[in-house]
């Protein structure tokens, strides 16, 4: 394999991104087979106006119907993809059939289970469109709403992929007497929402505190799943630079909250105080004590602890260098499911990094498995590698697919390289990233595979730091939608979130830093034949 590029390079900042949050609010009361409910309508309208007021996009449906809800849940995926924060919120009725829970819209049956299945909506159908979010992804349930028949399975417990967090507000059939005024819930959830500077996993620990307390405990809130450790904030102050930014950026009473929660042996608190106290920058840096902290998160079985202490190993900073340790710990995390694992993994095997052996096969092996959980350089590195010929059956068409979900994901990286040196990819490739930019209504030009000024437009629509007309989410694989010239469907007929396989969300870009500089410079010919292989964050490192 010839590598024309090594790209040690860092992702660049999402700020220019023109979705930065949106949100997906549905209220459903006048059922057509079950018994009208008073609260969604109003629980519905409350929430729309509290994200509004926090600058969300928020998309309101109001008893709506199977087609309808669909239809807008697959938008709103497509729309998730660009944004560092996706809300969904949902009071209505919700039933469970064969061991899956269901969202029950206006025209859909309680039973039998074979309509309540093509009628109703899955659940994990909104935990994989809220999971396409750059960074934070929320899914709230009202479940005092969805008191089932009684002849109805119990509800099964969310089971979203790794950092998608979903709020239940307790037992079904625990409902306040709201009457046609919001509930307990919507009312808690949209008072916390709007109080400044709390970082998010904060404002949700405050939220199920306050909503246990003023319900009696009859709404005690649970939470599935977890959150990714980037912190985040929805109600910000008035001022830019009042708004933190980073764990090291909390005002002291949250920073102490942060360490209470930490020794209380609470994973997301132990990697948020880790992370500061891993920045050179704060004075609170303590590097040994960050390993520590990793290690007490190790034991609660976080991936992403696994993930971090390996990097200090492979560093030695905090800790003795230890390139097995280092191994081991990568190892771990990747058996869990962590993407930044698995294409760092493929990236040390196909340098034949910290004491291991070149293997091409199993380092495409392990991009693969990344570039499936939409690892943003992950999709780069695979996408690299099949326009290299060698991933076998796999041509353009699948390359052009990969490159697209990365800019959506927020490859910067790939953004840049797009725009400065588009030519490290074969022309087929390029020909087909421009019909996938024009399948999904961002690019109306010729399909030639040269980058002019309307295919770096498009490609910076794609990535989201431009308006544009675009519908409709990309299939899981070229084959689902593949024709004659191997293209997708177009966006006016989108499969629906249901249709689609199930997806592990895509591992949260990295903290906007000063992009090094590198040299780019193709070989000649490098546009028959190169492999640019991305592991962010090496760039830093000695």
């Amino acid at each position: 394999m010839r590598l024309t590029a090594i790209l040690l390079m860092l992702f660049l900042p999402l700020a220019a991104a023109a979705q930065d949050r949106v949100a997906m609010v549905i209220g459903i009361s006048a059922y057509e087979d079950a018994a009208p409910l008073d609260g969604p309508r109003a629980d519905a309208a409350l929430l729309t106006q509290t994200l509004e007021g926090q600058g969300f996009d928020v998309t309101t449906l109001i008893d709506t119907d199977s087609a309808t809800f669909k239809r807008e849940l697959s938008d709103f995926a497509f729309q998730a993809e660009t944004a560092d924060i996706a809300l969904i919120y949902y009071a209505g009725r919700r039933v469970a059939s064969g061991g899956q829970s269901y969202l029950i819209p206006v025209d859909a049956p309680l039973a039998p289970a074979s309509a309540l299945r093509q009628q109703g909506v899955a659940l994990p159908a909104l935990l994989r469109a809220a999971g396409k979010a750059r960074q934070i992804r929320l899914v709230l349930l009202d479940n005092c709403h969805a008191a089932p028949r009684q002849s109805t399975a119990p509800l099964p417990p969310p089971e979203p992929r790794l950092g998608t967090l979903v709020v239940t507000s307790g037992e079904v059939g625990a409902c306040d007497m709201g009457g046609e005024n919001a509930g307990l819930f919507a009312a808690t959830l949209a008072e916390v929402l709007t109080e400044p500077d709390v970082e998010v996993g904060a404002m949700l620990d405050g939220f199920r505190a306050t909503l246990r307390s003023r319900s009696g405990g009859s709404l005690s809130a649970r939470r599935f799943g977890r959150l990714t450790p980037t912190p985040a904030f929805i109600a910000e102050t008035d001022s830019a630079d009042a708004t933190p930014q980073t764990w090291g950026d909390l005002d002291p009473v949250q920073s102490q909250r942060l360490a209470e929660l930490a020794r209380q042996g609470d994973t997301r608190s132990q990697l948020g105080l880790a992370a500061l106290q891993s920045d050179p920058d704060d004075p609170r840096y303590d590097p040994q004590t960050a390993a520590a902290q990793l290690m007490r998160a190790v034991e609660t079985g976080s991936a992403e602890a696994r993930y971090q202490l390996a990097q200090l190993y492979e560093e030695g900073r905090g800790v003795g260098q230890d390139e097995a340790r280092a191994m081991a710990l990568y190892r771990d995390a990747a058996e869990r499911g962590h993407a930044g694992a698995l294409n760092d993994l493929g990236f040390i095997h196909l340098q034949g990094e910290l004491g291991q052996e070149t293997d091409p096969d199993l380092a495409l092996d392990y991009f693969r498995r990344a570039a499936d959980r939409r690892h943003p350089a992950a999709m780069f590195n695979f996408a690299a590698m099949i326009d290299d010929g060698k991933v076998p059956g796999r041509g353009a068409a699948d390359a052009a697919l990969y490159l697209y979900r990365a800019l959506r994901a927020g490859d910067g990286t790939l953004l840049g390289l797009m725009q400065d040196e588009p030519k490290l990819f074969d022309s087929e490739t390029r020909k087909a990233l421009q019909r996938k930019l024009s399948d999904f209504g961002f690019y109306d030009g010729a399909i030639d595979g040269l980058y002019g000024e309307g295919t770096q437009a498009a490609i910076r629509a794609g990535f989201g730091m431009e308006a544009a007309e675009g519908q409709g989410e990309a299939p899981d694989t070229v084959e689902e939608t593949q024709g004659a010239d191997t293209s997708e469907a177009p966006p006016s007929t989108p499969a629906t979130p249901e249709a689609a396989p199930a997806q592990t969300p895509a591992a949260p870009a990295a903290p906007a830093e000063e992009t090094p500089k590198v040299d780019t410079e193709p070989e000649p010919g490098a546009d028959q034949n190169v492999t640019p292989v991305l592991r962010p964050k090496q760039a830093a490192r000695g």
